[in-house]
Parts: C-alpha cells; sequence; structure tokens
C-alpha cells in the first residue's frame, strides 16, 4: 500500500512510498509504517532495517533519510492509529474474510458459541460449553477448549491523545496449533497489527489464565493457574510458568526456563534458568536472600 493512502488522515505526505505492514519502531515485520513523535525514538527507528515508511512532524521530518518515505502529521500518533482503525475495520489490509470452517471430526458443545466467519477448527478438537469462539481464530488438530474460555477477543490497547481515549482495533488473530489445551475460564486476545497470537504444539494452559495480544509461545509450554501473560511476550519452547505468576509486556523467556509461583518477572529470562521473586531474579540467589534476612 502506499503512503499515500495517509492522506486521507490529516496527514501531508512529502516523500512517497510503499508498506506491508504497521508497527512500532521496535518491530520486526516487513516494510513497516510507524510513527515518530519523539526525537528519543529516532536511534532506535534508523536502526530497524525494516522501516519504510514514517509518519511524524514538520521538525524531525528533517532528521530521516532520504531512504524513507515520509508523511508529516500534527498528531502522529493519533495519524497513526485512526489509520490503523481504518484499515481493521474498511480493507482487507489485515485479514481477508472467509466462513467459517468446521471440521467434520470436531466436537463443539451446542451450548457453545463459534463465530460464523473467520475461524477454522480443525479434526479431533473439542470445544466444551460455554466456550467463545470469536473470529479470527484459527484452531488446528485434537485441541481441547474446556468450559468458559473465550479465544480471539479484543485486546486491551487504547491511547491517550488530545485529552481523550483512543480504542486501537486489533487487525489479526488467535492461532492454536495441533494438541493446544486450554483449560476453563481462560482468555486469549488476538494480536493488534495483523498475524496471531500463538499457542505452538502441545502447549497447555491451566485455569483463568491471560494471553494478551501478539503473545507468542512456543511448543511444550505448562502455564499453571492464574497466569498473566501481557502483550508481545514471546516464550520459547519446554517452559514452565507457575500458579500466579506475572510476564510483563515484551518480555522474552528463553527455552527450558521456569518461572516459580507468584514471580512477577519484568526482564528478560535465558534459557534453561529458573527465576523467582517480585521482581524475579535467579532462583538460587532468590533463595540465598532470603537466608541472608532469617
Amino acid at each position: 500500500m502506499e503512503l499515500k493512502a495517509l492522506e486521507r488522515h490529516a496527514a501531508r505526505v512529502i516523500r512517497n512510498g510503499e508498506f506491508q505492514s504497521l508497527g512500532l519502531v521496535t518491530h520486526d515485520r516487513p516494510r513497516l509504517l510507524v510513527f515518530l513523535e519523539h526525537e528519543q525514538h529516532l536511534a532506535r527507528l534508523l536502526e530497524n532495517r525494516h522501516t519504510a515508511c514514517v509518519v511524524t512532524t514538520q521538525d524531525l521530518a528533517e532528521k530521516l533519510p532520504s531512504r524513507l518515505a515520509v508523511a508529516i502529521a500534527d498528531n502522529p500518533r493519533k495519524t497513526f492509529y485512526e489509520f490503523h482503525n481504518d484499515l481493521v475495520a474498511n480493507t482487507e489490509f489485515y485479514w481477508k474474510s472467509f466462513a467459517t470452517e468446521i471440521s467434520p471430526g470436531a466436537h463443539i458443545h451446542p451450548r457453545a458459541f463459534v463465530a460464523e466467519r473467520n475461524v477454522r477448527i480443525g479434526k479431533g478438537t473439542v470445544i466444551e460449553a460455554g466456550v467463545t469462539v470469536l473470529e479470527r481464530s484459527i484452531i488446528g488438530d485434537d485441541v481441547v477448549l474446556r468450559a468458559g474460555c473465550t479465544v480471539g477477543s479484543q485486546g486491551f490497547e487504547f491511547k491517550r491523545i488530545e485529552g481523550q481515549i483512543l480504542p486501537v482495533a486489533h487487525g489479526g488473530g488467535v492461532r492454536l496449533h495441533d494438541r493446544v489445551e486450554i483449560q476453563a475460564n481462560c482468555a486469549l486476545s488476538r494480536s493488534v497489527f495483523g498475524g496471531f497470537t500463538e499457542l505452538g504444539e502441545d502447549t497447555k494452559l491451566d485455569n483463568l489464565i491471560h494471553v494478551a495480544h501478539n503473545v507468542r509461545i512456543g511448543k511444550r509450554c505448562l502455564l499453571a493457574a492464574s497466569v498473566m501473560v501481557a502483550g508481545s511476550v514471546i516464550i520459547g519452547d519446554d517452559v514452565w510458568i507457575g500458579p500466579g505468576a506475572s510476564i510483563s509486556s515484551e518480555v522474552a523467556i528463553g527455552d527450558g526456563a521456569s518461572i516459580t509461583i507468584g514471580s512477577v518477572v519484568t526482564k528478560d529470562v535465558p534459557p534453561g534458568q529458573r527465576v523467582t521473586g517480585n521482581f524475579a531474579i535467579a532462583h538460587d540467589k532468590f533463595v540465598a536472600f532470603l537466608r541472608s534476612i532469617r
């Protein structure tokens, strides 16, 4: 799509170009359209080889190299998110609609709700009573959705702009790979800028877990009851997350890591490491600290 499309949203294009995706300056999506409203983020923008188009202010536009397409707006953030919302609501930029497809081998309780469009459900999948499967949900084979869980909900993304609250539409979906199990009363939000909130093969979620937009969870992970996984978290394969743990947004957790009960994780966890506490640190260090204060 050409950057000139922003001109219907109070932007003036001074250098036209094409983009394939929207996102933030840290995202790695192809041919990315981003917004820039503060110079402190300029270096990150320029370091990102995926950046193709920028909506920004007149002053900051002068600091951008000629290789980038540029549009100018009085409020770049507002223009960017209003344009995004327009793409979600009125175009097929993020998603091409289709009639829901349910395998004859799936088992769906009569009191479950499955949207009539934009859902795909594979063979052997079991959907219990009270489950809600909303649009833009792709569910593989032999998946189990226990009573009361919701897949594909609108996520929590609101922007304070010019004294108002702007809701940000979610243009992507949720993908559950084969043999995922989601137990009772969990909630999984679809992604914001296209793509999927994603759970890998054989991953299992206990009751009352929240998985926010853009989260990617690998294969064979086990998440115990009441875990909260905030937006854009990336979790590797074979990870254990204990009951009541909270994972802050944009954190990466490596393969084979272990998060103990009630931990609050605010920074990346290396592969194979076990962390504990609020804020979480290496488990051995946490135990040593507890012994030191007895």
